[in-house]
């Protein structure tokens, strides 16, 4: 009985590990694994129970009692057993072998495109990189009246920006190295976060008309100082105090770590202090996102060029921020957008054409406009300037995308999170890629750090339930929504998402609550209340701060829905309306896959544009599926391409799969292209499994929202709330 339980559990261990490997290689739900082990489990006693009842005879099997103790053959038996368990172990120290000896790259076994794609550099794990790398904390104001803060951080960054324009030197993003102003980390603490080798820390002091600049280099491993220098200087020569901390740093660097060929590189900088501190106020409030601060931030810019006309940095910095004005809700337009940005561009460049924030703004702005190849060729030449600009990297990824090159633009993000990690937004975009690249785990561990390096942070709980919700993990996307509006309650995106997951998950009335115009639309189209579906489809569709699809997206659904009441003219002209919208906004609509206008227009009959969307639809999906990027929520729109390219078998099948993959959509049964198989086999399989996938999700939510007020009453309780 011993002999069996070695081997049970040795044979156990083995086909649980085999579980997580397969579970995601064939596609198979994320709760595989568990059902096995669960299986496995139950079956031990079961098998010990066996073992101890009964025996193996040449006649059968038989009660032990019943066995001859002279004519048993347990002893062979036993044997048996015994090579079995040595063979199992050995194949226990092989898969050990492997894992510790033959590292994969930095895939996790959960990977779905383990065997397909290229292997990315896992950079929540990288080791220290074999070049050179610094960070530059901002300098302590030592200041009588502590009233240096702008100028000391300034002089940090101005030396950030040098070291950063020297090749052979990685250095961290001006973000994350200015996320430890004011902090009591340990140095060498920050240098492990940061993944840097080395640390410049300093402080500025001001009396009077004299200035102090202390700024000390310090090895990461070892905590030793490799330079260290104080500057005494006349208050009015504090940019060439910059240059000889620079000089300095370098001719260290050069010594100890970069070889001979390593020279300063020259900032680009003002030559009036009420100009300079005016545009390092500004980039202080830009940082800071939101549309107050973007403002404030454009009026320090205008006051800077006031002060200074020939300030290039200040020009670019006033475009970025106007960019990012036109995507806050209630954003002017983008004629006034325009008429700001491109003038403040030309005049940057023309000041200083090799600035990497001047060129790299002009490509942002090629991108917003849909220009996409004018745009990495700027984002190009921003990075050959200043290979260490991770923004920069971080909007070429997005180029990557709309040209579906999606293994470069993993690339570009996982380059922009090791310059920048505590960047929420570069680390939101790289959690979701990396999701949709089937590797939750990598996507867990970015957004773990997300909320390690900024407790509650609203662009954590939007990573995290953008995770979550892509993976067909409704329930516990509207739990971490709950969560996020308890710490963020007047932000009406959470809202309005977890509206939409109680959807997802078949909780209408719940849903209804909410008080989302454009959720309420789904919920009053499921119940059959047309009439105030119609007065909320109109709406959603004047609300310009929405997306388009919410936009547009209901007042087709309905026209469709009613489509043998009112006849098929109402639907035409729906999906026409959003077809005049994007051409009336300058919006190449042909030149993008929008699979769901795609479908509509052709059961419209509207021709123009139809052949360009399809070639573009066939371009995107077979790059997808080569590149393996294909999260559960994308996995329908092969579906939907199946669907529209006449490919009904291929259409079921990936159906099939979607479900497989443990999605789920509680409004299926409207779907258009569903709707088109009624008459098949296959339908009912459909609407039978996916109400029970929705079923399972709105359980696991109800019972996540039991266990939480039952935790929180306990607390109240012991607390005497």
């Amino acid at each position: 009985m011993v002999r069996v339980s070695v081997a049970y559990i040795v044979v156990s261990w083995l086909l649980i590990q085999a579980a997580g490997v397969l579970e995601p290689a064939l596609l198979l739900p994320d709760w595989t694994d568990r059902v096995v082990t669960v299986l496995l489990l139950i079956g031990f006693p079961i098998v010990i129970l066996f073992a101890w009842a009964f025996e193996l005879t040449p006649d059968g099997v038989k009660l032990t009692k019943d066995v001859d103790p002279g004519s048993s053959i347990a002893p062979v038996t036993g044997k048996k057993l015994e090579y079995l368990t040595i063979a199992a172990l050995s194949l226990v120290v092989v898969f050990f072998l492997v894992k510790e000896f033959m590292p994969l790259g930095g895939q996790d076994g959960d990977q779905a495109t383990a065997a397909q794609a290229p292997a990315a550099v896992n950079v929540v794990e990288a080791e220290k990189p074999d070049i050179p790398s610094i960070a530059v904390l901002p300098f302590e104001d030592y200041s009588e009246n502590a009233d240096q803060g702008y100028f000391s951080n300034g002089i940090a960054e101005e030396l950030l920006n040098l070291l950063a324009k020297t090749n052979g030197l990685r250095v961290a993003a001006r973000t994350s190295s200015f996320a430890f102003a004011n902090s009591e980390v340990d140095i060498r603490e920050i240098g492990n976060k940061l993944n840097v080798g080395m640390v410049l820390e300093g402080s500025v002091r001001k009396s009077g008309d004299k200035i102090r600049i202390t700024a000390q280099l310090i090895k990461i491993d070892d905590g030793y100082h490799l330079w260290s220098e104080t500057y005494d200087r006349d208050f009015a020569d504090v940019f060439k105090i910059q240059d000889e901390i620079s000089a300095a740093i370098m001719s260290s660097l050069k010594v100890h770590l970069l070889g001979a060929q390593a020279q300063p590189a020259v900032a680009e900088r003002a030559h009036n202090m009420d100009a300079y501190s005016a545009y390092l106020i500004g980039k202080e409030r830009l940082a800071l996102l939101g549309k107050d601060n973007i403002e404030v931030a454009i009026k320090k810019f205008d006051e800077s060029i006031a002060l200074e006309p020939d300030y290039a940095p200040a020009y670019a910095a006033l475009a970025r921020a106007w960019l990012m004005l036109e995507k806050e809700p209630q954003g002017p337009k983008k004629e006034q957008v325009d008429a700001v940005v491109i003038p403040a561009i030309e005049q940057a460049i023309e000041l200083a054409s090799d600035l990497p924030e001047a060129v790299a703004v002009r490509g942002l702005h090629h991108l917003y406009r849909f220009r996409y190849d004018e745009a990495r060729l700027d984002f190009d030449r921003a990075i050959d300037l200043n290979s260490n600009f991770a923004l920069a990297y971080l909007w070429r990824s997005d180029t990557f995308y709309e040209q579906e090159e999606f293994l470069n633009m993993l690339a570009d993000l996982e380059k922009a999170y090791a310059l920048d990690p505590m960047s929420l937004e570069i680390s939101a975009q790289l959690a979701y890629d990396y999701g949709a690249f089937w590797r939750p785990r990598d996507a867990d561990r970015i957004i773990l750090r997300m909320f390690e390096l900024h407790p509650n942070h609203e662009r954590a709980y939007r990573a995290l339930a953008a995770n979550l919700s892509a993976h067909g993990r409704y329930a516990e996307s509207a739990l971490a929504l709950e969560e996020a509006l308890q710490h963020h309650p007047e932000n009406k995106i959470f809202k309005a998402w977890h509206a939409y997951e109680l959807i997802n998950m078949g909780l209408f009335d719940e849903a209804e609550s909410e008080g989302v115009d454009g959720a309420s639309f789904w919920v009053n189209l499921h119940f059959g209340r047309y009439e105030r579906a119609r007065e909320l489809a109109e709406i959603v569709k004047i609300d310009k701060d929405l997306p388009d699809w919410i936009r547009f997206g209901p007042n087709r659904a309905l026209s469709w829905e009613l489509r043998n009441e009112q006849g098929i003219a109402p639907f035409k002209s729906a999906v026409a309306e959003q077809i005049n919208y994007y051409e009336e906004e300058g919006i190449p609509w042909t030149d993008s896959c929008r699979l769901n206008l795609l479908f509509d227009m052709k059961k419209a009959g509207i021709e123009k544009g139809v052949s360009e969307m399809m070639e573009k639809c066939r371009k995107s999906t077979e790059e997808r599926l080569k590149a393996q990027y294909l999260c559960p929520c994308s996995w329908f729109n092969l579906i939907t391409f199946a669907a529209i390219d006449g490919r009904t078998e291929d259409a079921i099948e990936r159906t099939r799969q979607w479900l497989n993959n443990g999605d789920s959509y509680s409004l299926l049964y409207m779907d258009p292209v569903i709707q088109e198989w009624a008459d098949r086999p296959e339908y009912q399989e459909f609407i039978d499994r996916n109400a029970e996938q929705v079923q399972r999700q709105q359980a696991l939510y109800l019972a996540g929202v039991k266990a939480r007020d039952k935790t929180e009453a306990v607390q109240d309780k012991t607390t005497g709330h």
